[in-house]
């Protein structure tokens, strides 16, 4: 039985050493041309934008709110030359109207000034405001009422402007 068990033995050892033996291994497989994976080139992006439009729908029924157009504030318009006030020192407008005295003498200055502290508060106070030549004046009379002033140098005129 001992020689049974080793001439097994010798049989495996053997057979476990033809495995173990440098044959040449089995060649390796070289890719062919279907085996290569294809690479598709991507799309380079470009600065055109898209063409696609995207229209959203909501069923809503919008009524337009009319926008109020602003009328022009009317203008009274008062010029001072020489010893003249044109068209008068004193006059009637309605409320919101804008008064502008201007001063079309080339040889000296005019002003007009305040008499009382309701007119003071349109002139900007008690002080007189003096209109160079070419310069003008604006105010606008937003309250009903009378507004009395007087032009300062030659012609002394007092005036007063009535608001309806």
């Amino acid at each position: 039985m001992k020689k049974l068990f080793v001439v097994l033995a010798i049989l495996f050892i053997g057979i476990l050493l033809a495995g173990c033996t440098s044959q040449p291994a089995a060649p390796v497989a070289t890719p062919t041309a279907t085996d290569v994976p294809t690479v598709v080139p991507t799309a380079v992006p470009t600065a055109e934008p898209t063409k696609d439009v995207v229209v959203v729908v909501v069923n809503k029924t919008v009524t337009a709110t009319p926008t109020a157009t602003p009328t022009p504030a009317p203008t009274h318009a008062v010029t001072i030359s020489g010893s003249q006030v044109l068209p008068s020192t004193s006059f009637t407008v309605k409320a919101g109207t804008k008064v502008v005295w201007t001063n079309i003498d080339p040889y000296r200055p005019h002003s007009i000034q305040a008499i009382d502290v309701i007119t003071g508060g349109y002139f900007g106070g008690m002080n007189e405001v003096v209109l160079p030549y070419g310069e003008a004046f604006a105010v606008t009379f937003d309250k009903a009422g009378s507004y009395d002033y007087t032009t300062v140098y030659y012609p002394v005129l007092p005036g007063r402007i009535t608001v309806v």
